[in-house]
C-alpha cells in the first residue's frame, strides 16, 4: 500500500519534469518568439479599449455566463447580456462609437468616473443567456476564460477584461510558437527561417487585434496551427501512439474551439489516412493501433459535448443534430433556397474574377484586393478604420513583387519540397475546405442581410502558410542574402505593426 502511495506521489513529479524536458527541446529562438507575441498582443490589450474588438461583446457575454453557472448560455430568446455588461455597454459608449470612427468613447477623468461609480453599484453578473453571434459555439474557449474571469482579484467587470484578454495574448503567443515549431518541421536546415516565419505572425496587426481581445477565434488560431504541426511532425517521423495523441488532442481543441474547425476537417482525415498508410511497412498493428488512438482521442471530447449538449444542457446548436442542420441549411430567412449554382458562383467569386458562364454577379469589385489583401493589411476595430488609401493602393504592388520572390524561392526548394507532396495535397484540401465554408456562410448571410460576411480574419486558421509564404519571399535570393532579407522582412513585419498600433492610438485617443 505504501509504495502505491510513493508511486502516486511521484507522478506530479514525473509529469513537471517531462513538461521541464519539453520545454528545454524548445530552441531559445522560440521561446523568445512566444514572449515577443505575448507581450505584443498584451500591449494591443491595454490600447484597444474595452469592448471595440470585433464581437467581444458576445464573446465577453458567453463567458461570463459560463463563468457565473458552470455551463454554456442557453441561447433563449431573452437578453443577450448581463445587467451588469449592459451597465458597462452603456457607460463606455461602446454602441456611439462602433462604425463611426469621429466618435471617441471614455476621454475625460469625468466620464471615467462616471464608468466605475455605475459598476460599484455592482449591477447582476449573471443574465439570461440569450442568443448571440457566439452563443450556439462550443464552450472550451470560455471555459478558459473563466479561470482569470474567477482569479481577478478584483471582482469589476473592467479588471475582469484586462486579464481575459491577457488570456488571449497568451494563446497568440502559443499560436506564434506552434508556427515556430511548424517552420522548424518544414525546413529543418533553415535556422533563421524559423524565426522570421514565426515573428512575421506575432507583429501582423490584423493577428494582433483579435488578440487583444475576448474573442473565440484565439483558440481556433492556435488549435489549427497546432494540428498543422502535429500532421507535418507526423509525416516527417512516423505516426505513432504519442504523435496520434497529439493530432487528436489538436484536432479536438479545435472542433471545441470553433465550429469554423469543422471545415478542416476532411483534409485532416485525408492526411491521418495517408500517416496511417505509410506507417504500415513497420507494422500493420502499430499502424492501426496508432490510427484508432488519433481517431478516439480526437472524436471522444467531441461526443462528450455532444451528448451533454442535448441531454445536459439542452441546446439546440453546435454539434448537435439541430445546430448542424442549421449549418447546412440551404433556406434563407424569407423561406426562399440558395442554390448549389449560387453558392459556387459566390465561393468562386470571393476570391476569384467573375468568369463569363457565371449568372451571378455578386461583387461589384475585386475581393481578391479589397477584402482579403487589404483586410491582412489592416480593417480594425469593428472595421470602421482603415489605413490612408495610399497604404492599400501601394501593398498591392508590394504583394505583386512577394508573389513572384515566393514562386521564385519555391523553385528554389523545389527538391526539398518534393517529398512533402502527398502531405501538401492534404494541407490544399484543408485550406479549401475553409475558403468554401466561408463562402457557403457568406452568400446567405449577404442574401439575408444585404452585407458582405467575409473578413481576412477568417483565413487565420492558415497562418502557416502566411509564414510559410513570407519565408518562401526571402529564400528567393541566393543563400548568403536570404537570412539578411529575411530580418528586413520582420522589420518590414514591425514596422506595419507599430503603424497599425499608432493608427489605433490616434483612432481612440486622438
Amino acid at each position: 500500500m505504501r509504495r502505491r502511495i510513493r508511486g502516486a506521489a511521484l507522478l506530479p513529479k514525473r509529469t513537471a519534469r517531462a513538461t521541464v524536458q519539453t520545454l528545454k527541446r524548445i530552441p531559445t529562438a522560440g521561446r523568445v518568439c512566444f514572449v515577443i507575441a505575448f507581450v505584443n498582443a498584451a500591449i494591443w490589450g491595454v490600447v484597444v479599449p474595452p469592448f471595440q474588438v470585433p464581437d467581444e461583446v458576445v464573446h465577453f457575454a458567453y463567458a461570463q455566463y459560463l463563468a457565473q453557472t458552470g455551463k454554456p448560455p442557453p441561447q433563449g430568446p431573452g437578453a443577450q447580456y448581463s445587467p451588469e455588461e449592459e451597465v458597462a455597454i452603456a457607460q463606455l459608449q461602446v454602441l456611439p462609437v462602433i462604425g463611426h470612427p469621429e466618435e471617441r468613447g471614455v476621454l475625460t477623468a469625468p466620464e471615467s468616473e462616471a464608468v466605475h461609480t455605475a459598476l460599484a453599484a455592482k449591477p447582476e453578473p449573471l443574465g439570461p443567456g440569450g442568443s448571440t453571434a457566439a452563443s450556439n459555439q462550443p464552450p472550451l474557449y470560455y471555459a478558459l476564460e473563466a479561470i482569470p474571469y474567477w482569479l481577478s482579484p478584483s471582482h469589476d467587470l473592467l479588471t475582469r477584461l484586462a486579464l481575459m484578454r491577457l488570456l488571449s495574448a497568451l494563446l497568440a503567443g502559443f499560436t506564434v510558437l506552434a508556427v515556430f515549431l511548424f517552420m522548424r518541421e518544414l525546413m529543418p536546415r533553415t535556422r533563421w527561417a524559423w524565426s522570421v516565419g514565426a515573428l512575421v505572425v506575432a507583429f501582423q496587426p490584423t493577428f494582433d487585434f483579435i488578440a487583444a481581445g475576448v474573442n473565440g477565434d484565439n483558440l481556433l488560431f492556435f488549435a489549427s496551427a497546432s494540428t498543422f504541426l502535429a500532421l507535418l511532425r507526423a509525416y516527417r517521423h512516423g505516426l505513432t501512439l504519442k504523435r496520434g495523441v497529439a493530432i487528436g488532442l489538436a484536432v479536438a481543441i479545435g472542433t471545441l474551439a470553433k465550429l469554423t474547425f469543422i471545415a478542416l476537417l476532411p483534409g485532416i482525415a485525408l492526411a491521418i489516412a495517408l500517416l496511417a498508410w505509410r506507417a504500415l511497412p513497420s507494422g500493420r498493428r502499430k499502424a492501426l493501433l496508432a490510427l484508432g488512438t488519433t481517431v478516439t482521442v480526437a472524436a471522444l471530447p467531441v461526443a462528450l459535448y455532444a451528448v451533454l449538449n442535448v441531454a445536459v444542457w439542452h441546446r439546440g446548436g453546435g454539434l448537435t443534430a439541430g445546430g448542424l442542420a442549421g449549418a447546412t441549411s440551404s433556406n434563407l430567412a424569407s423561406g426562399q433556397v440558395v442554390t448549389m449554382r449560387e453558392s459556387l458562383d459566390y465561393i468562386w467569386q470571393l476570391y476569384l474574377p467573375r468568369l463569363w458562364f457565371m449568372h451571378h454577379a455578386f461583387f461589384t469589385t475585386n475581393q481578391l484586393a479589397g477584402t482579403w489583401l487589404d483586410g491582412m493589411i489592416g480593417h480594425f476595430g469593428w472595421l470602421d478604420y482603415t489605413f490612408p488609401v495610399w497604404v492599400y493602393k501601394y501593398a498591392e504592388y508590394v504583394a505583386i513583387g512577394f508573389v513572384v520572390l515566393a514562386l521564385a524561392g519555391l523553385f528554389r526548394l523545389r527538391r526539398a519540397i518534393r517529398p512533402l507532396l502527398p502531405l501538401s495535397v492534404c494541407f490544399l484540401v484543408m485550406a479549401v475546405g475553409l475558403l468554401a465554408s466561408i463562402g457557403y456562410a457568406g452568400v446567405r448571410y449577404q442574401l439575408n442581410t444585404g452585407e458582405q460576411f467575409a473578413q481576412a480574419r477568417y483565413l487565420f486558421p492558415l497562418l502557416v502558410f502566411y509564414a510559410t509564404f513570407i519565408v518562401l519571399v526571402a529564400r528567393a535570393l541566393p543563400r548568403r542574402w536570404a537570412a539578411t532579407f529575411g530580418a528586413l522582412l520582420v522589420v518590414l513585419a514591425m514596422a506595419h505593426g507599430l503603424f497599425a498600433e499608432t493608427l489605433t492610438i490616434s483612432r481612440y485617443y486622438g
